[in-house]
C-alpha cells in the first residue's frame, strides 16, 4: 500500500522513458535495451532503469519525511494515509514540502528564541529580587524531570537548585509538531500550541516541562541506518550517471527527473534535520489543581466534540 503512489507515479513516466529513448541526439533505440534483458556491461534495460529510480526516489522520501505527533484519536490508518499524502506531495511538487519545511524551520526557531528570552527573564527576575519573586521561585520549584506517569516528582529543594536549561531548534520543532499535550485531571484535554504552553507557563497554571534534547531524540524515530541507506542509494544514483554521462551515453527524462526530485527533497531534509521523526507519544504537561480551568485553547477536544 505503500508504495501504491510511488507505482502511479511511474507508470505515468513510462512514456517519457520511451520518447527520450528515440530522441537523444539521435541515439538509437539500441544503445538503450528495453527488453529486459542486458546483453552488454554498457547496456540498461528499460526495468533497470525504472526499479533504479524507484528505489532511490522511495529512498529519499520515505526518509526525508517528518510527520507531526498524531492525534489522540487517531488510528494507524489515519496515520498512514497522511504519511502517503506527504509522499505524493513530495513526488509530485517537491518545491511545496521544501515550503513546508521551511516554513517549520523558521517557526521552530523563532519558538526557540521566544521560550529562551522569556524565561532567561523570569530566572534574571527570581537572581536579581529573591524577596519579590515568591511566584517565580514556585513556578522554578515546581519543573517535574518526567512524565507523572513515568516518575514520581523530585523534592522541592532539589529541583529548584537545577536552572532552566535553554531550549534548541529541536525543542520548537518537538512544540509545533504537537509535543506537548495538557492534562486535566489526568486526563488528556488538548495539544497546546507553543504560544499556549508559554503563556499558561509564566501564568502558573502548568509547570514547566524539563525535557533535554536527548530525551527528545530518543523519542525520535529516526536512526542512522535508514539515513545511511537512503544516502548510499542516492550516490550510487548519482555515480551511475555522471559514469553514463561522461561515457557520452543517453540518459532518460525518468531519470533526470528522479535526480531533480532526490534533489528537492535533500532540501527539505535539511530544513528537517533537528525535527524528531515519527514521534508516537507526546510529552505530558499537567494543569495545576489551584489554577482555573483553561479556555480558548486551538485544539480542545471539547471544541470537536460538541
Amino acid at each position: 500500500m505503500t508504495l501504491l503512489p510511488l507505482a502511479i507515479l511511474l507508470l505515468l513516466h513510462i512514456p517519457f522513458v520511451y520518447s527520450s529513448l528515440l530522441s537523444l541526439n539521435g541515439t538509437s533505440v539500441t544503445t538503450l535495451d528495453v527488453s529486459g534483458s542486458s546483453s552488454c556491461s554498457h547496456t540498461k534495460s528499460l526495468w533497470d532503469i525504472i526499479w533504479s529510480c524507484a528505489a532511490t526516489l522511495f529512498a529519499c522520501t520515505w526518509t526525508a519525511i517528518h510527520p507531526n505527533i498524531q492525534g489522540m484519536d487517531e488510528g494507524r490508518f489515519t496515520v498512514l494515509s497522511r504519511r502517503l499524502g506527504i509522499m505524493t506531495v513530495a513526488l509530485v511538487a517537491p518545491e511545496l514540502m521544501i515550503t513546508w519545511a521551511t516554513v517549520q524551520f523558521l517557526s521552530a526557531r523563532d519558538t526557540t528564541k521566544a521560550f529562551n528570552d522569556t524565561f532567561a527573564r523570569l530566572h534574571q527576575a527570581r537572581s536579581d529580587h529573591p524577596d519579590t519573586g515568591e511566584y517565580i521561585a514556585t513556578l522554578f520549584s515546581e519543573f517535574p524531570t518526567s512524565d507523572r506517569t513515568n516518575s514520581p516528582h523530585l523534592s522541592a529543594p532539589h529541583v529548584a537548585s537545577r536552572a532552566f536549561r535553554g531550549w534548541t531548534v529541536t525543542h520548537g520543532f518537538f512544540a509545533w509538531m504537537g509535543g506537548f499535550m495538557l492534562y486535566v485531571n489526568d486526563k488528556p484535554l488538548a495539544t497546546l500550541r507553543p504560544n499556549e504552553l508559554e503563556r499558561f507557563v509564566c501564568e502558573g497554571s502548568v509547570e514547566m516541562p524539563i525535557i533535554v534534547e536527548a530525551d527528545i531524540d530518543d523519542r525520535s524515530k529516526g536512526d542512522a541506518l535508514s539515513k545511511g541507506i537512503a544516502i548510499l542509494q542516492l550516490a550510487w544514483f548519482v555515480l551511475q550517471l555522471v559514469a553514463r554521462y561522461v561515457q557520452n551515453l543517453p540518459m532518460t527524462l525518468l531519470e533526470l527527473e528522479t535526480l531533480a526530485v532526490a534533489a528537492l527533497t535533500c532540501i527539505a531534509y535539511g530544513f528537517w534535520w533537528k525535527k524528531p521523526k515519527s514521534v508516537g507519544r507526546p510529552y505530558a504537561v499537567y494543569w495545576k489543581a489551584t489554577a482555573s480551568p483553561p479556555s480558548e485553547l486551538a485544539y480542545d477536544r471539547r471544541n470537536i466534540l460538541y
